[in-house]
């Protein structure tokens, strides 16, 4: 799963090399007219995470990890996106981020996870990881002058590691425990979106992605829900040079069972984006 980030990277690198040459170059592209669409900036999320690892013995503690384990509710983050517009009414996408938390803490309550369990007064290392590339083709029902409308269907796949590591003092013993889970969950999404062209050179729009799915077979093993929102404003500087701004917000609900983690993720988060753009 490492390829479409190294793909969107070098189309990054690509788009920077490009920029000074078509910043005032040719005739003007309306929106819903152009070929291929760049995008990076920062994402600004805030988080609310609990989890759940079993084990074939029992049901594992049910953990907010900010309130229980320390990791902090923001983080900044890069963002990028790559779209083609390989037909008037027709659209591919990509995109990819990643979040990286840890944190230490001291164990307020006893938690089990997975094989071990944590006393209170245990001092906790904690690492939770979550990749993100979304891909997407999307449909316009409508491509007009001043408004577009469609639908997406796509896949984002998730990729979460959760580890901790316990260390406490019991009985005069020194207890040194850790413990990992890891899961990949491609999920797909159905979604709808809505661009309205206020001029030539402002835009809005709204999307909107939905999910319930129960998955088990030989590679995958999980059910639950994804939601995504988002709401968007660009403004084009140049021709093919753009600033936009976005509120994102999403929510991953699901029950796992797969060979490295048997139990639940609840992953929401939300906050802006802001971002350059460049048109072709």
């Amino acid at each position: 799963m490492r390829r479409p980030r190294y793909l969107l990277f070098a189309l990054l690198l690509c788009w920077a090399a490009l920029l000074p040459h078509y910043t005032h170059a040719g005739e003007w592209i309306n929106a819903g007219e152009e070929t291929l669409t760049i995008s990076g900036g920062v994402f600004l999320p805030s988080f609310g995470t609990s989890g759940r690892v079993d084990t074939t013995l029992g049901i594992g503690t049910e953990i907010d990890l900010e309130d229980d384990l320390g990791l902090t509710s923001s983080e900044t983050t890069f963002w990028g996106d790559v779209t083609w517009r390989f037909a008037r009414k027709h659209r591919l996408s990509v995109a990819y981020f990643r979040f990286t938390r840890d944190a230490g803490a001291v164990a307020n309550r006893d938690l089990t996870i997975g094989d071990e369990t944590f006393p209170v007064g245990a001092s906790l290392s904690t690492e939770f990881k979550l990749e993100i590339v979304p891909i997407a083709y999307s449909y316009s029902f409508m491509n007009e002058e001043k408004y577009e409308f469609g639908a997406s269907l796509g896949l984002h796949w998730y990729t979460i590691d959760f580890s901790v590591m316990g260390s406490a003092s019991l009985n005069d013993e020194d207890l040194d425990d850790s413990v990992s889970a890891d899961a990949d969950a491609p999920m797909p999404l159905l979604g709808l979106f809505f661009d309205y062209h206020f001029t030539p050179k402002w835009s809005a729009g709204f999307h909107g992605q939905f999910f319930a799915l129960d998955l088990n077979d030989d590679t995958f093993s999980f059910s639950g829900t994804v939601t995504n929102l988002r709401l968007s404003t660009e403004y084009w500087v140049f021709n093919h040079v753009g600033l936009g701004a976005a509120l994102n917000w999403f929510k991953l609900d699901v029950d796992l069972d797969e060979s490295d983690w048997v139990g639940s993720v609840e992953y929401e988060y939300w906050g802006p984006q802001l971002y350059a753009t460049v048109r072709f």
